[in-house]
């Protein structure tokens, strides 16, 4: 079976995502450009990112047909959580007596935030657009009204 994956994301959209079926790298995964692939139920799909791979781990199921992978709604809190830890640990930093130690702890940390972001600001969304219930009879009777 086939399954169809998209990646639309707003910022990152340089860097790719690397794609993984049980263990074996299948390509490269760009943003707006969708890729189809050929799976079986139970296929472990991997999808990292960057040099220390940030990664999301999806099992398939015989009712996935698409995984759509999006920026999360929680972004900007995000992005304001990473500017003030890294202000916090600056100015923790600033009582270093020595500068050699100072940029090494603010680099450190600008790293490690970075990832944390970078992880944390992606959705992947499972068959995005199967979000309607199988039954709708109950709006049989709203349909009726209506008439």
């Amino acid at each position: 079976m086939n399954i169809h994956l998209k990646r639309q994301t707003s910022w990152g959209c340089v860097r790719h995502f690397s794609i993984y079926k049980n263990g074996i790298a299948q390509g490269k995964l760009f943003n707006n450009i969708p890729v189809d692939l050929a799976v079986e139920p139970g296929d472990i799909l991997e999808f990292k990112e960057g040099m220390f791979y940030t990664s999301q781990k999806i099992t398939i199921t015989p009712a996935t047909t698409e995984i759509l992978i999006t920026n999360t709604n929680r972004i900007q809190h995000l992005f304001y959580l990473f500017i003030f830890l890294f202000l916090t640990v600056s100015l923790v930093g600033l009582y270093l007596a020595s500068i050699k130690i100072f940029l090494m702890t603010e680099i450190s940390t600008l790293f490690m935030l970075n990832l944390f972001f970078r992880y944390r600001s992606y959705l992947f969304q499972i068959d995005p657009g199967d979000t309607l219930p199988e039954d709708l009879t109950h709006l049989e009777s709203y349909k009726q009204k209506a008439v």
